[in-house]
């Protein structure tokens, strides 16, 4: 009796280890998916930093002087904000395109066969994740880069406007207005347009009524609830792109009110 008792914890205890493995490597699978750099102190933010990119030796003590300053922590708390913002977009995307795979058929509601909507679907999510993974890596870069030297406002002792100063001033403006249109005209409609095919073309990729019940019935509601969240992703996603747009042409115009006129 004690052995059969001995013999049940011990296969009731490696289920539970094994199971705690799969959900160890399921989050960190998660976690690799949807990267973000923790926000706090710059200190903090430039610890949590490390942690995912693993920094030299200068690049570490570059960082370290620049967020010893204010100009410095605020710029290293911008481009980390900008970071996180593109890693969650390339985040979405690949979830778009792997709901577009797996639980859209837009076609099929319409009695039509193309399969090559739905292929078009996911690679046009795909691509949309590669432009957010390379704005991910453009403010990594422009973060190790620092903040740019602007030259002196005026020249000649102060009698003359320096014009390089004006010229810095406005190539500064630059990625500003570029994301202020990646966010208006390339993510807010991608996200409205994947939310109307979510909720026109829902359908499970095998449909549930040609599996035995209950899968079929238990497949079909997993399938609905996923699809739903999904597509109510996607209309808050393609709302708060147009305000992320608006900000970031905020943060545009900021810039030219530093140029000497």
């Amino acid at each position: 009796m004690a052995d059969g008792s001995e013999s049940l914890f011990g296969s009731l205890f490696s289920r539970f280890d094994a199971a705690r493995g799969y959900f160890s490597r399921a989050s960190t699978l998660l976690g690799r998916a949807t990267f973000r750099i923790r926000r706090g102190t710059p200190q903090e933010t430039l610890a949590a930093l490390q942690e995912k990119w693993k920094l030299d030796g200068d690049r570490r003590r570059g960082l370290t002087e620049l967020v010893a300053t204010k100009t410095g922590a605020a710029f290293l708390d911008e481009k980390v904000e900008d970071i996180n913002r593109a890693a969650f977009h390339r985040s979405a995307f690949l979830l778009n395109a792997a709901t577009q795979l797996g639980f859209v058929d837009l076609p099929a509601q319409f009695y039509l066969a193309l399969p090559q909507l739905k292929i078009a679907f996911a690679l046009a999510n795909l691509l949309l994740a590669l432009v957010a993974h390379v704005s991910m890596r453009q403010n990594f870069k422009a973060l190790l880069d620092g903040p740019n030297a602007l030259p002196p406002k005026r020249i000649l002792w102060g009698l003359f406007a320096n014009p390089d100063y004006n010229r810095a001033v406005k190539r500064s403006s630059k990625p500003y207005a570029r994301l202020a249109w990646t966010e208006r005209s390339l993510y807010r409609p991608a996200y409205f347009l994947n939310a109307a095919s979510i909720f026109l073309g829902a359908q499970f990729v095998v449909p549930p009524e040609k599996l035995f019940f209950p899968l079929g019935f238990i497949l079909a509601k997993i399938s609905g609830v996923f699809s739903t969240l999904v597509m109510l992703f996607d209309a808050w996603r393609g709302f708060r792109a147009g305000e992320d747009a608006r900000a970031a042409r905020e943060r545009e115009i900021s810039v030219y009110r530093d140029l000497d006129i």
